[in-house]
């Protein structure tokens, strides 16, 4: 029996859901509020002491870290192979894997300083402070405050622009040579950053590629038309929560001029 612990709008939930959807996988869900802080009681900190989704448990065993959990739902069925079978390109596929550590660090920044700090600034302020108090990484502690309290103009900000134009740049390489960023086949090196690019089209702010990375534009486009993508999406997304986040990351980056080197 496959379990996942996830929130319907967790970049990492939405990569493992899309995952789940090609491989045609039954699983159970066990939905852990993020707004609501669920991720950092006592009660799931003893599933994952980092406090973060998503968490998968197989058979009673569990296994961490998104791009970790894609790869191992991959090796349990003959279905929809989606590691590639030659070593280099497995180890080119790993390599989009562990990148998306930093993608999500980006994409983290620039939820954070929108649509989520909007929320959380709605929350009294002792528990906003218990929030962070709350948080095992100490650093991200320190990070989600500034986010908080600066919004749009924390330096951390730019830094995330800087780095997902670069994602951007380095996915446009990738795609020389083919339809998909392994060639001529779907792999996990697919799979594993389109949920992030997504909250990134969810934030406004696909403009990060549609007329610089005409390539990855179309591969966008392609990945996203995919059944997987609404499987993985439409049961948690509803069309008056997606135009809040668009609204709040239009406002919070497309009102001013402070980012348009990467907003062409």
């Amino acid at each position: 029996m496959l379990t996942l612990y996830h929130n319907g709008n967790s970049v990492c939930s939405i990569k493992v859901r899309i995952v789940l959807a090609e491989k045609a996988l039954d699983w159970d869900g066990v939905h852990i509020s993020l707004p609501d802080g669920e991720q950092l009681t006592p009660e799931f900190l003893k599933i994952n002491p980092k406090g973060v989704v998503p968490v998968l448990e197989h058979d009673g065993r569990r296994i961490y870290e998104s791009s970790i959990i894609c790869e191992y739902l991959d090796a349990l069925s003959d279905t929809n192979k989606l590691m590639p079978e030659d070593a280099y390109l497995q180890s080119k596929t790993r390599v989009w894997g562990v990148n998306t550590l930093e993608y999500h660090d980006h994409v983290n920044t620039l939820t954070f300083a929108s649509y989520q700090r909007t929320m959380l600034l709605k929350k009294p302020a002792e528990e906003l402070e218990a929030r962070y108090a709350k948080l095992p990484n100490r650093i991200r502690a320190r990070k989600l405050r500034d986010l908080i309290e600066n919004g749009p103009s924390s330096d951390y900000v730019p830094v995330a622009f800087g780095g997902l134009s670069k994602m951007c740049a380095g996915m446009e390489a990738g795609l020389e040579h083919g339809p998909w960023l392994m060639g001529d086949a779907f792999s996990l090196a697919d799979a594993l950053p389109v949920a992030y690019m997504y909250r990134l089209e969810c934030l406004g702010l696909e403009s990060l590629w549609e007329a610089r990375f005409p390539r990855v534009a179309d591969w966008y486009r392609r990945v996203t038309a995919r059944p997987s993508m609404e499987q993985a999406v439409g049961p948690y997304l509803n069309e008056t929560q997606l135009a809040t986040i668009k609204a709040e990351g239009q406002q919070a980056f497309l009102s001013t001029d402070r980012f348009s080197a990467y907003l062409a």
